[in-house]
């Protein structure tokens, strides 16, 4: 896919500029302290609480392998199994089909062997940027203990799985991804809470924050401390013309130099009231947190088949699903996740079968799997930086260094022309 050069980029601002950031999640607190870093007026605007969105509730991990694609051959030939099993990975609602039916054509269309290729060199670059970008963002700040550096484990229970796992390694260690082939006694002597399983991956080079949801209001605590103003309002219209512009659900109307939006999977709704539209959708996951008489578990352990997470967490293990696709308003239906936590009393003895939290959020997936970070063509004083999937946590602050040097005209850390709306004519 070629990629159109972007013309219409206003110059950058001088220090005294002011700058709206819509979204109080990982990547927009990022942008925010970013950009007031460079000595902008920073204002955050979200109706939640910092990090009430997608950053609440996930499993944490700062997962720096995840060089590849969702969609890859190998993954799109599952998906029929998938769908059948009631305990995997992926769940689509029958009524949402039609409505995602044309974001899974260009996710099919990216699965093309030579843009698994080229997707995979641009999320590796940003990804080996992501855990020192954590580093610098917290450096003296509270929320360096937050951070553990001690890997992430995906574990199997069949060991034909671990041996097709364990070769499909290679095309990581291609990609520059350190991973290390666990058998079971060496899973067993890392983790010896779990049960014995036929073999893990280790990926040593991978994070985890202990409670994102602690992450990001240290990254708020940060952020007002530096002179960011936050707005618990909701914005409801973007314009461009003559100045950029937001209006909120109060009534009020802001202008500002830049705004950049940070709204995650609710971006979409605020991007069509200016006529914009991008193949943005809504990846559900759910988690619960389950109670355990002690700290269990070392690290995040991933269980691929049949597809969740357990990361310890002070309170208990939070246990996080696959996907779901039913959009931002289908009621949540927690069935699945309790089918995969009664697997999970089995992976990992000691675990109580009742949470004591139940939580949905919303991820804001692209079909190509790469977030959008730039500013629109025909309105380039709103600046994207939103459909990261999976990866808006792990890859925040890269996000927000990206960002400011948009801002600015300062270097940034990695050429941003292949994450820009352009590439879907936006």
């Amino acid at each position: 896919m070629t990629i159109a050069a972007d013309t219409s980029r206003p110059a950058s601002l001088p220090a005294t500029g002011r700058i709206a950031v819509i979204g109080a999640g990982a990547v927009g607190l990022s942008c925010a302290l970013h950009l007031r870093r460079h000595g902008l007026d920073v204002d955050i605007y979200d109706l939640r609480p910092p990090g009430e969105g997608a950053s609440r509730g996930n499993a944490g991990i700062l997962a720096t392998s995840e060089v590849l694609p969702i969609g890859r051959p190998a993954i799109l030939a599952r998906v029929p199994a998938m769908l059948f099993f009631p305990t995997g990975p992926l769940a689509i609602r029958a009524r949402y089909l039609p409505r995602l039916a044309p974001w899974l054509l260009r996710m099919l269309w990216a699965s093309r062997a030579g843009e698994v290729a080229r997707i995979s060199g641009h999320l590796s670059g940003l990804l080996a940027l992501a855990l020192p970008a954590w580093k610098e963002l917290i450096r003296a700040s509270p929320a360096q203990a937050l951070l553990h550096t001690d890997g992430w484990l995906k574990a199997f229970c069949d060991g034909q799985a671990f041996e097709r796992a364990a070769a499909d390694a290679a095309i990581l260690r291609e990609l520059g991804v350190r991973v290390e082939a666990l058998d079971g006694g060496a899973v067993a002597d890392i983790e010896p809470a779990l049960a014995p399983l036929a073999g893990g991956l280790l990926f040593p080079d991978c994070g985890n924050l202990v409670t994102p949801l602690a992450a990001s209001q240290a990254l708020a605590a940060e952020a007002r401390k530096a002179g960011v103003t936050f707005y618990r309002r909701e914005v409801l219209q973007l314009g461009s013309a003559p100045a950029s512009f937001l209006k909120t659900a109060e009534g009020g109307e802001a202008t500002y130099d830049r705004i950049v939006v940070a709204a995650g999977a609710w971006s979409g709704r605020l991007l069509r009231s200016m006529g914009v539209s991008l193949p943005l959708d809504t990846e559900r996951g759910y988690h619960l947190m389950l109670p355990t008489p002690e700290r269990i578990l070392r690290r995040p352990v991933t269980l691929p088949a049949p597809g969740y997470t357990l990361t310890q967490m002070p309170e208990g293990v939070r246990l996080t699903t696959g996907v779901e696709f039913a959009g931002l308003d289908a009621p949540p239906d927690f069935r699945r996740a309790m089918r995969m936590a009664a697997h999970a009393m089995k992976a990992l003895p000691g675990l109580s079968p009742q949470p004591f939290e139940k939580w949905l959020g919303f991820r804001p997936s692209m079909p190509d799997s790469m977030p959008v970070i730039g500013p629109l063509r025909h309105h380039p004083r709103i600046i994207l930086a939103l459909g990261h999937g999976h990866l808006g946590v792990t890859l925040g602050p890269v996000t927000g260094e990206i960002v400011a040097a948009l801002v600015t005209g300062r270097p940034g850390p990695v050429d941003a022309a292949p994450l820009s709306p352009s590439r879907f004519g936006a």
